[in-house]
C-alpha cells in the first residue's frame, strides 16, 4: 500500500464526511429526477488516488479539489446532452465546464483523448436560508452516452493498468474509441442520413407495414392505441399476409363491424383482437381455414377468451387459444 503523508491523510480525512453528506443527496436527487433509460453513479475518490492527484501540482487549493466527489449521468446518445444539462441546471448552478464551449476542442483531429462533457456545480441556493458547507462545495457531473460510457469501462485497464506501459494498447484503445465516435455521430444524425439518396430505400415488407400502420392509427384512438405502435402493426401485417388479405379488405371488414356497433367501438377487447374478431364475424372460412391448418403458414394467432368464435368446432393448429386458469398447488399431469 502507498505510504500517504499525515498531513495529506489528515486533510482527506477531515473533508470525507462532508463529502459523504453531499454524495447522499446528490444521489437522491439524480436517482429520483433521472429518466428511466438513464444510467446514473458517484463515488468519492479514495485517499491514495486523492495523494496521487495532489502530487501532480494541478490542485491549487487543497481542501477544494473539484472532483473529490463526482458523479455521472449516461444517456443514450449524444442528442441528449441538452436534456440532462436542463436537468442538472435545475437543482445546481453549474461553476464552470470543461470543455469549455462545446463547439470548441484543443484536441487534433487525429487525437482522441478523454474529453467528455464534465460541469463543475453546486447546489443552488435558497432564498433566505443559510448556506451550509454542502450547499457551497463545487464537484464534478459527468454526462456521457451510453458509447462513451461503454468505452471507458472496456478500455480502462488497457489505459490506466499501471503495471505496464504499453504504446500498442493505448493505440488499440483509442481506435476502439474513433470508432466508437463515429458511431455516436451517425446515431445522432440518423434522421438526417436517412435522407441521403444512398440510404433513402425501402422494400416491399417495409411498404407493406408502413400501409398498416397508417391504418391503425387512422381508425383507433391514440388513447386505445399501444406506445409500442409498430408492434401492433407487425402483428396486424403477418396475420394479413398468412390469410392472403390485403389491409383494404380488413378496413372494409372493420367498417361493416363499426356499423353493427361493434368494431372499434368494441370496449372489452385490444385493437388487434378486435380485428381478430372482425375477421371471425365478416370473414369466418377465411380464418377458420387458417386456423385448422389449410393453406401455407407459420403464424400463430393469439385467441383469448373474450373473442367470440362462434361456436366453431375446433381452431386447433395455427391458434393460440389463451384462457385463464386457476393455479394451484397440485401439478396436473
Amino acid at each position: 500500500m502507498m505510504k500517504i503523508m499525515k498531513s495529506v491523510s489528515d486533510l482527506y480525512e477531515e473533508q470525507y464526511p462532508l463529502l459523504q453528506q453531499l454524495r447522499k443527496q446528490v444521489d437522491s436527487i439524480f436517482l429520483a429526477k433521472k429518466h428511466d433509460t438513464w444510467h446514473y453513479f458517484s463515488r468519492i475518490k479514495e485517499k491514495e488516488s486523492f495523494a496521487l492527484k495532489l502530487e501532480t501540482g494541478r490542485v491549487p487549493i487543497a481542501n477544494a479539489l473539484e472532483d473529490f466527489f463526482a458523479c455521472t449521468l449516461v444517456v443514450e446518445n449524444s442528442s441528449k446532452f441538452t436534456e440532462a444539462r436542463t436537468l442538472i441546471e435545475q437543482y445546481f448552478d453549474i461553476q464552470y465546464q470543461r470543455p469549455k464551449k462545446d463547439y470548441f476542442t484543443h484536441k487534433a483531429p487525429d487525437a482522441f483523448p478523454f474529453d467528455d462533457i464534465r460541469l463543475y456545480v453546486s447546489f443552488k441556493q435558497v432564498p433566505y436560508t443559510p448556506e451550509t458547507p454542502v450547499d457551497t462545495t463545487v464537484f464534478e457531473v459527468q454526462v456521457k452516452s451510453f458509447l462513451q460510457h461503454a468505452w471507458s469501462i472496456a478500455t480502462h485497464d488497457l489505459i490506466y493498468k499501471s503495471d505496464a506501459i504499453s504504446w500498442s494498447r493505448e493505440r488499440v484503445a483509442f481506435q476502439v474509441k474513433a470508432m466508437l465516435e463515429q458511431a455516436e455521430v451517425a446515431i445522432s444524425s440518423a434522421e438526417h442520413l436517412a435522407t441521403m439518396p444512398e440510404l433513402n430505400k425501402t422494400n416491399q415488407d417495409f411498404d407493406d407495414l408502413r400501409k398498416v400502420l397508417t391504418f391503425i392509427t387512422s381508425v383507433f384512438s391514440k388513447d386505445d392505441l399501444p406506445r409500442n405502435t409498430l408492434l401492433l402493426a407487425r402483428n396486424t401485417n403477418e396475420l394479413l399476409k398468412s390469410l392472403k388479405l390485403t389491409v383494404e379488405d380488413l378496413q372494409q371488414m372493420l367498417e361493416a363491424e363499426n356499423a353493427t356497433g361493434n368494431g372499434t367501438q368494441t370496449r372489452n377487447l385490444s385493437p388487434y383482437t378486435i380485428l381478430i374478431q372482425s375477421l371471425i364475424n365478416q370473414s369466418s372460412s377465411k380464418l377458420q381455414d387458417y386456423l385448422t391448418g389449410k393453406g401455407w403458414g407459420k403464424f400463430k394467432v393469439f385467441i383469448p377468451q373474450e373473442v367470440d368464435l362462434k361456436g366453431w368446432k375446433s381452431v386447433q393448429g395455427r391458434a393460440v387459444i389463451f384462457k385463464l386458469q386457476k393455479f394451484t398447488n397440485d401439478v396436473q399431469q
